[in-house]
This record gives C-alpha cells, sequence and structure tokens, in this order.
C-alpha cells in the first residue's frame, strides 16, 4: 500500500469513488502511475475496485486497503474474508494425508489430489528456463490428450 494514495469524488447520492493511483518504478530512476477507481459504499460496507483483484483471487487488492484505512476502517468487512482462507471454517470433507488412495468419484477429492500434483510439477519447472519449457510442452501435450477424451456421464 506505501505506493497508493487517494482522492475522493463524492457523488450526491451513493457510494463515493475514490481514484488511487499507484506509483511504480519504470526504469532505473523513472517513475509512472496508474489510477484506479474504488467505490466505496460505507452505509453498506462494499466496496469495488476496477482491477477485480478480489473477484479474481479472493482477497482484497492495495487499492481497496488504501481507501478502507483512508476512510478510518480498522477491520475488513467480514464479506470480504472468505471461508477458504479462514482456519476457523467447517470442511465439507476431510483429507486423509495418509492415504493414498482417493474417492475418484467425489470430484473434491479429484481436485485436491490433481492440484496436490500439479503444484509439484510447478516446484519442479520453475527451477530452470529448461525445465519450464519442458513442463510447458508436456502441460499442453496433457491439455489436448484431456480435449480428446469424451466424458461419460453416469
Amino acid at each position: 500500500m506505501y505506493s497508493c494514495y487517494s482522492t475522493k469524488h463524492v457523488s450526491a447520492d451513493g457510494p463515493i469513488t475514490y481514484i488511487v493511483k499507484e506509483e511504480f518504478e519504470v526504469g532505473s530512476n523513472e517513475k509512472d502511475s496508474r489510477a484506479f477507481d474504488v467505490l466505496y459504499n460505507a452505509s453498506d460496507l462494499e466496496v469495488l475496485c476496477v482491477c477485480g483483484l478480489f473477484n479474481f483471487r479472493g482477497y482484497l487488492c492495495r487499492h481497496i486497503l488504501c481507501v478502507l484505512n483512508e476512510s478510518g476502517m480498522e477491520e475488513i468487512p467480514s464479506q470480504y474474508i472468505l471461508s477458504r482462507w479462514r482456519k476457523d471454517v467447517k470442511r465439507s470433507y476431510v483429507l486423509d494425508h495418509s492415504c493414498s488412495a482417493i474417492d475418484i468419484k467425489n470430484p473434491v477429492h479429484r481436485y485436491d489430489d490433481l492440484y496436490k500434483r500439479i503444484m509439484q510439477v510447478v516446484e519442479e519447472g520453475r527451477q530452470s528456463q529448461d525445465r519450464y519449457k519442458v513442463t510447458l510442452q508436456t502441460l499442453d501435450k496433457i491439455l489436448n490428450k484431456l480435449h480428446l477424451v469424451e466424458d461419460h456421464q453416469v
């Protein structure tokens, strides 16, 4: 947030529009800035940024955090803390990491197993340019094969 600052544009009714400018380095001595519109509705505790990070990643961007900070908000509104980021959430499933067998009929188990495996591939692929190239080629082959598979609904 250190590179962000905002100016407030008040509308007659409805949310307040903030223009949040973010400075970033372009070269070794040059700085540039980009402007992001952030809508803030204080009565409903709703914020929306045009960068779309919350919708894309599930956590608030620095532009929204800048606006919340400037408006005196000391806590992030609860609707912006998604259950996937919480430790105290009750999961609808429990992964047994000691067991290598998964229930392939369960889409959540399939997802978790594939995610764990693909993260191993990512870690290996990022270690060098050669490994990165091989990883990309192999993933392209996998995607092409998957596109050829006909799904049989049960």
